[in-house]
Formats: C-alpha cells, sequence, structure tokens
C-alpha cells in the first residue's frame, strides 16, 4: 500500500518535523515540548485546556504508560484541529471531535508511514503483539490499528486490481 490519506500525511508531517521518523525515536514529552503544549500528570481523566493561547494537557497518571500514549493521542488532536470547549457546543459537533480525535490517535500513535515499513507476521497474534511492543500501545489498541490498517490495504490493492482492469 503506496498512498497516504489526507490524515496520514498530516501526522507523517509532524513526525517529519520533529524528526520522528522510527517507532523509537517517538517520545511523548519532546513532542509536548515542540508544539509547546505544558504536560501534566494527575490523578483525574485526560483533557486539554487553553489559556490565553497556551495549552495545557492533563493525563491520567492512574493509567500505564501505554494508555497515557494512547491518550495522549487523543488529546494531540483537539489542540491540532479543534477550537472552543466542547461544553459549550452542540453535542452532534462534540461527538464529530470525539470521533476525528479517535481516530486521529490510532494514526498517530501507530503512524502508518512507520507501520508500513515493519514486516508485520502473518499470525494476526503476533502482529498485535509486534505492533503493541514496537509502538507502546496496549494490545487492544493494536488489535484496533492493525485491523484499520488491513482494511486500507485491502482496499488499496482493489482499487489498483480495479484500475489495471479497465486500463
Amino acid at each position: 500500500m503506496k498512498g497516504l490519506s489526507h490524515l496520514e500525511e498530516e501526522v507523517k508531517k509532524i513526525y517529519t518535523k520533529l524528526n520522528m521518523l522510527t517507532p523509537e525515536a517517538i517520545d511523548m514529552e519532546r513532542i509536548a515540548a515542540s508544539l509547546r503544549i505544558w504536560l501534566h500528570f494527575e490523578k483525574r481523566a485526560s483533557f486539554v485546556i487553553c489559556f490565553n493561547g497556551s495549552y495545557s494537557m492533563v493525563i491520567d497518571k492512574r493509567l500505564n504508560k501505554k494508555q497515557q500514549w494512547e491518550e495522549f493521542g487523543h488529546e494531540l488532536c483537539h489542540v491540532i484541529k479543534h477550537y472552543g470547549n466542547q461544553f459549550d457546543m452542540h453535542n452532534l459537533f462534540r461527538e464529530l471531535q470525539e470521533y476525528q480525535a479517535n481516530s486521529f490517535m490510532y494514526h498517530f500513535c501507530v503512524p502508518t508511514f512507520m507501520l508500513q515499513k515493519l514486516n508485520l507476521p502473518s499470525l494476526q497474534s503476533e502482529a498485535i503483539k509486534l505492533i503493541g511492543d514496537t509502538f507502546n500501545v496496549t494490545y487492544s489498541f493494536a488489535t484496533t490499528r492493525l485491523e484499520m490498517f488491513r482494511r486500507k490495504s485491502f482496499a488499496f490493492s482493489l482499487y489498483e486490481n480495479t484500475l489495471k482492469q479497465i486500463n
């Protein structure tokens, strides 16, 4: 699969700008510092707040490191893509923002351009373990991300084969 979606390209640009081109280079605290986000760990649900143009992100310190990374990816979308107080907006718009943040989270925590470089085992359980261990995400997160990746890969190959038949 070659083609990256708009979201996947956007994620790749962020990582390229931060010079984080391999899974080992990914560092949550360095990302936050580079994007001028004050990162805090507290015993409360994760959230982002903007005050006078400065962002503070609170990550729930009761979560394990992998879950904190996943929460960071979700909250980062709110910083990059969203504006305003979610509690002051219509419920459907808030749901849209949460959907966007979840989609961003999967692609940011396990970037497609890095995932494409992995030699994924054909056995699903081994592929899930490799993704989880390589990108420091939970295995349930890795399961969902692998499914997303394979679905897109299948759709892309179907598209390419259709084009070949037409031409």
